[in-house]
């Protein structure tokens, strides 16, 4: 993320404690998703952040999955969150009562007004839950294992309607490879932790997509976000006379010449 400091906190920082200190989130810029696509309550973000004291110090760094509701993380990330669209860059103030109150946290003195500094990369979904609302670990997606699924993929529009990419019926990739590109690293992101039937619906980012420079083939432009829809079909680990296709085939992908993964 750019470190730099948008206008809002410029103005904002280093205001005497206590003044004039209210909630506020703004998008650089709004992205207008359509309402349906927006983080909401029961979804699961997953984010960058840099935290700023009121005097410009930073006091944290990183990144950061949480579901919206659970009360995991401060009030203040999980309304900052809610409402945004993938790809965001959201400012957020957060005043003492959305933070860590009067209550001192590491490098947090107590009364602290925070400012945070966001990218919102993702958004997952949970349409239809595993039978019985879990499985077994052996039943789940998960890194150096074989994963069969139903994808569908479009460019977020505000009217919902953007241009499929990719519509693959029993997609089969490995799982934790290294050379794999930024979009197979961003499903891993959102499907890690899944079980055999569950479906899914993924809003990625440019960060968890194709970046800045797009699908190599032109269906999704750089810095455009994407909405994946996914069931889990089979996991798997294969046996070790099959790694040399599976390896292949992803080095097909890494290397963009896999027709609907290119980019």
């Amino acid at each position: 993320m750019n470190p730099a400091l948008p206008s809002i906190f410029i103005l904002l920082l280093g205001q005497v404690a206590g003044q004039n200190e209210t909630f506020q989130k703004e998008a650089e810029p709004p992205l207008n998703c359509s309402n349906n696509d927006r983080a909401r309550q029961g979804d699961k973000v997953i984010m960058e952040y840099i935290g700023l004291l009121s005097n410009g110090t930073q006091f944290d760094s990183g990144q950061s999955e949480f579901v919206i509701g659970e009360k995991n993380v401060i009030p203040g990330l999980e309304q900052g969150m809610e409402g945004g669209c993938a790809g965001e860059k959201i400012n957020i103030i957060v005043p003492p009562e959305y933070g860590y109150g009067d209550s001192p946290s590491d490098k947090v003195p107590p009364g602290s007004t925070l400012y945070f500094l966001t990218s919102l990369n993702g958004i997952v979904r949970t349409i239809k839950p595993a039978s019985g609302g879990s499985c077994n670990e052996g039943q789940k997606a998960r890194p150096n294992i074989d994963v069969t699924m139903d994808i569908e993929g479009r460019v977020i529009q505000p009217d919902g309607k953007g241009n499929v990419f990719i519509d693959t019926p029993s997609l089969e990739i490995r799982f934790g490879n290294p050379k794999a590109i930024r979009f197979v690293r961003g499903l891993e992101s959102g499907l890690t932790g899944a079980c055999v039937d569950e479906e899914r619906t993924l809003l990625l980012g440019p960060n968890l997509a194709y970046g800045e420079q797009g699908k190599s083939d032109g269906k999704v432009k750089g810095g455009e976000s994407v909405k994946i829809d996914v069931r889990i079909v089979r996991v798997r680990d294969k046996k070790p006379e099959d790694q040399g296709l599976v390896l292949a085939f992803l080095d097909t992908i890494a290397d963009g010449n896999l027709k609907g993964f290119s980019g």
